[in-house]
């Protein structure tokens, strides 16, 4: 079966090095007591064997020593036998040493406690020898052993000779050929892991490894003593793929008696949020998962297995391919495409596929298939979830009603000095919040940013524009957040996180809201909820206030603001951190939230209460989803906007449906939250928090390390003292007296579009009307003048920090090759025609075609009219949408070109506003005049590198 995928991994340029390729197999007892016995061994009836990948001799008196420590001996090492010949030179050069050890229980012990035994020396092992690159333990077990490396499918067989005995019996095999994508390929990184194979990525993986650090604070083992699980502590092994922290996880989570289908379907859960199909004792199942839980999310076909059983489980939105067979004789295959066995037609008795979200396994015990409706069966006997819940969780929606927001004080102070500290500028509420306000959703803007980033710029910016959100593409796509906003929840809770390890009703004791934005009525009932003297008070919620104004140096208030929290939470049980930054005013300015959510997050991690505490904002800083998505990402639980609702409310004085318009703009910001988390190919807000899915521009080192570890740091820049002083100036600014008087209060803004004395626009109208000129007049001096406008500007972008500097001697012109070849790499933009007019698009295509270069049609279709003439475009483009694509467009290509991800705006999907939509425009697209057309973000036939493959393929049949 392996041999047969050799389509979906990659080769090395030496022609026989692969990605990685290995199987995971039932032990092969009888092949390993002939090898015993001829080595004068006798091997006991419980053994466990290591297959370890080592080039030190040292390397395995460290595991004699840690194995003797925990009362286990070595009985026996046996050398594997490899042919190198069958590796590549790439291979070769990195090839450890492959030995099996067998181990033994110095005395009797249950077969669970010899496991744990095995597992504890194992990561012991590993936290000895961290530093040794080339150590690597592939599987350590009592029922399973692994043969893996950079070798390709075709090879394994050959390179690993005991394959080849005939006494080398097996009753099951899970099989994987690697595509290397995150990482580059390394012979501990081939997979199988030691419980997981794994077809895919985990978009959330990030998030999911620091919740796992958060979660051992809390794990009491019924396996291990404590003294042991403190030795176990980092679960997580650094420095390996998304893949392999997944089955590390899962992996500490059987070793501790979890059961195996509970463990998976809490890991990848099935999609239950919006299905009212789903079975109620289900659903309450996976409810009550999610109270500990958060899914390891993006696209992803498990298989796995722990000796007893065998599991295969497909992510929520079901894009990866796996394809199931039964035969008469009782087998089962699962793969990612039929045809990896020659079977005869007369024994197949079932094929299906995986839907999304189903798992299938075996009980290896008693030789049974479990279908997912078998499986979900045994979940939901599995505890009196239902009634848990019943007991413990309540929804605040449901209190809403009882809530008095007079008696909770929402906002106060001078509103106006707040919005111009927090940069609520006139812009801002045109551009960004009235919309919001009249339809529900965020505004659509046109593509690109010619604004200096915020490190750059001279004017006021917020804190958050030093955040740029991540984006997935092609192999972990992003979700389309409106056709597939079935799988997606931006459900949030908060409680304390108990013991992932064991079931109880207390589990399950939370409090939870359907959007992290809260409403007044929300936040006020949070309050009581977790205020002492109030009627509906539980310590499980207990508030704790925290004010992040200051007045001194910015450095040393936020030292003091984090260690005042963390004392004070841990000497008063405190459950619920609200940080607060209303006592913004004249004195006191404030810092910024997402620095104190960023460090919080990270100290208390460092405490090990991380897993007790749910954090809040009641911030200016937040006015759109990106500012929101920030804070979240970086694990806030709820944000109460109240400068936000302020300044709604003043948009709509004298509107009696203010709730409404309220709920609308909710919507609308929880819109906004979904399409960012689908850019990173997150489905629910469970799996984005904690993810730190930004990069982080302009921001030094330092503050970086200690406010944002985990997120990437790009071009280091304002430290402490840099963003104080820009502080001190937005607040001098913002509570001034300047501002009586005069017809608004706001300052004006200019950052999403040119506003003269505003921010800085690359493409100002200046600069424009000085290019239009110099094109229509071909004049030396308006050029010489557009020369100067851009040359002789201030210092904006990245670019403008370059000088070109070469001590080499100029060439003579005779040697530089002639323009007519240099005309050959030509290209333009792929701009569609309705993004640009049809004039312009023909132009570029002619101008093209007259040098010899190439001109791109863009996504939106050409007209046929054009084909064979020198207006033609050489690149036709594929996009998501298809718009325009037919036989004919495909063939008029000298060049296709597939379109992955929007250049502008990657993640998002492309948009062409329906008054850009005209007759030729709609015939070009088969639509009608006057539609908005909006291209998704992911191709919805592209969602792995088989598809790409398969999509290229079908191009070729069209235009080779």
């Amino acid at each position: 079966s392996l041999s047969r995928m050799m389509h979906r991994g990659a080769v090395a340029a030496d022609g026989k090095t692969g990605d990685g390729a290995g199987l995971l197999l039932s032990m092969p007892k009888t092949f390993f007591e002939k090898e015993a016995t001829a080595n004068e061994v006798h091997l006991p009836e419980n053994y466990a064997v290591a297959m370890v990948f080592s080039n030190n001799p040292t390397d395995f008196d460290v595991i004699s020593k840690i194995c003797d420590n925990n009362d286990l001996k070595i009985i026996y090492t046996r050398t594997v036998p490899v042919d190198t010949n069958a590796l590549g030179k790439q291979a070769l050069a990195s090839l450890p040493t492959m030995k099996q050890v067998f181990v033994a229980p110095n005395s009797p012990v249950a077969i669970n406690r010899f496991e744990a035994l095995v597992y504890l020396s194992r990561k012991e092992i590993e936290s000895a020898l961290i530093e040794d690159p080339t150590f690597y333990i592939p599987s350590f077990s009592t029922s399973v052993i692994s043969y893996k490396g950079l070798v390709m499918p075709t090879h394994i067989k050959e390179f690993y000779k005991d394959l080849a005995d005939p006494n080398f019996e097996i009753s099951f095999c899970l099989f994987h050929q690697r595509f290397s994508t995150n990482t580059l390929p390394q012979w501990k990184l081939a997979q199988p892991f030691r419980m997981i194979a794994h077809n895919g990525e985990i978009n959330s993986v990030t998030a999911n490894r620091f919740n796992v650090k958060a979660k051992m604070a809390a794990a009491k083992s019924d396996v291990f003593t404590d003294e042991e699980m403190d030795r176990l502590r980092n679960v997580i092994q650094d420095g390996m793929s998304d893949s392999a922290s997944l089955d590390n996880f899962m992996e500490f989570l059987r070793v501790n008696g979890v059961d195996f289908f509970k463990a998976a379907r809490s890991l990848i859960p099935a999609p239950w949020h919006n299905n009212p199909q789903m079975d109620t004792e289900l659903r309450a199942f996976y409810e009550y998962a999610s109270a500990t839980f958060e899914p390891w999310d993006g696209p992803a076909a498990v298989s796995m297995t722990d000796g007893r059983y065998i599991g295969c489980v497909l992510d929520r939105n079901g894009l990866r391919p796996s394809k199931y067979i039964r035969t008469k004789d009782n087998r089962l295959l699962i793969s990612s495409e039929y045809g990896v066995l020659n079977l005869p037609e007369e024994e197949i008795v079932e094929r299906g596929r995986l839907q999304s979200g189903e798992m299938m396994g075996i009980d290896l015990k008693h030789g049974k298939v479990l279908t997912n409706s078998d499986i979900n069966d045994y979940l939901k006997a599995g505890n009196a979830y239902d009634k848990w819940l019943t007991a413990n969780l309540s929804y605040l929606q449901e209190y809403v009603p009882e809530s008095d927001v007079t008696a909770c004080e929402t906002h106060y102070g001078d509103m106006a000095a707040k919005q111009r500290y927090f940069n609520f500028t006139s812009e801002v509420i045109r551009e960004v919040i009235r919309p919001m306000i009249n339809e529900g959703k965020e505004t659509t803007g046109s593509m690109g940013d010619d604004t200096p980033l915020a490190a750059f710029s001279t004017e006021q910016r917020n804190f958050t524009d030093f955040f740029k959100q991540k984006f997935a593409q092609v192999t972990n796509p992003p979700i389309d957040p409106i056709r597939e906003k079935t799988v997606m929840s931006l459900n949030t809770g908060f409680g304390e996180r108990h013991n992932v390890l064991s079931d109880s009703p207390e589990h399950a004791k939370r409090l939870k809201t359907v959007l992290p934005v809260m409403s007044a009525e929300k936040f006020c009932l949070l309050q009581e909820f977790g205020t002492q003297g109030n009627d509906k008070y539980d310590p499980s919620y207990k508030v704790g206030k925290y004010d992040t104004t200051y007045k001194g140096d910015l450095k040393a208030s936020l030292n003091a603001l984090i260690q005042r929290i963390i004392e004070d939470v841990k000497k008063n049980d405190i459950r619920t951190i609200i940080l607060d930054d209303r006592k913004l005013n004249a004195e006191n300015k404030v810092i910024p939230m997402l620095m104190v959510v960023g460090r919080l997050n990270q100290e208390l991690l460092s405490a090990n209460i991380r897993h007790l505490m749910s954090i809040v904002t009641v911030t200016g800083e937040v006015f759109d989803p990106h500012s929101a998505a920030c804070l979240l990402s970086f694990g806030v639980a709820a944000i109460f906007p109240y400068l936000l609702y302020h300044t709604v409310e003043e948009l709509e004085e004298g509107n009696d449906a203010i709730k409404p318009i309220l709920k609308r703009f909710r919507r609308a910001m929880g819109a906004g939250l979904m399409k960012i988390m689908s850019k990173m190919g997150i489905s629910t807000l469970a799996s984005y928090r904690n993810s730190k899915l930004f990069d982080v521009i302009g921001l030094s080192s330092e503050i970086v390390e200690e406010c944002f570890d985990g997120a990437t740091g790009l071009l280091p820049g304002l430290g402490y003292e840099d963003i104080d002083a820009r502080l001190n100036t937005n607040h001098q600014r913002a509570f001034t007296n300047a501002f009586e008087g005069k017809r608004s209060s706001l300052y004006k803004g200019g950052f999403y579009k040119y506003k003269k004395g505003e921010e800085f626009h690359d493409f100002s109208r200046p600069t424009i009307s000085a290019m239009q000129k110099a094109s229509e007049s071909g004049k030396a001096e308006d050029y010489a003048e557009v020369k100067k406008l851009v040359n002789e500007r201030d210092k904006k972008f990245i670019r403008d920090f370059y000088d070109l500097k070469s001590d080499r001697e100029p060439i003579s012109i005779d040697e530089v090759e002639p323009l007519s070849e240099i005309f050959k790499r030509f290209s333009t933009a792929a701009m569609s025609m309705g993004s640009i007019s049809q004039e312009a698009h023909e132009a570029l295509a002619t101008a093209m075609n007259r040098i010899g270069g190439k001109s791109n049609s863009g996504e939106g279709g050409e007209d046929p009219a054009r084909y064979g003439t020198e207006r033609n475009s050489s690149i036709k483009q594929v996009a998501s949408g298809r718009f325009g694509v037919t036989p004919e467009y495909l063939r008029s290509a000298t060049e296709l070109q597939i379109k992955v991800a929007q250049g502008a705006k990657p993640g998002e999907g492309g948009q062409l506003p329906g008054s850009k939509v005209s007759p030729l425009i709609a015939e070009l697209r088969f639509t009608k005049p006057g539609v908005t057309l909006i291209s998704p973000p992911p191709h919805h036939d592209i969602y792995s590198f088989e598809d790409l493959a398969q999509l290229i393929f079908d191009l070729k049949q069209i235009n080779p």
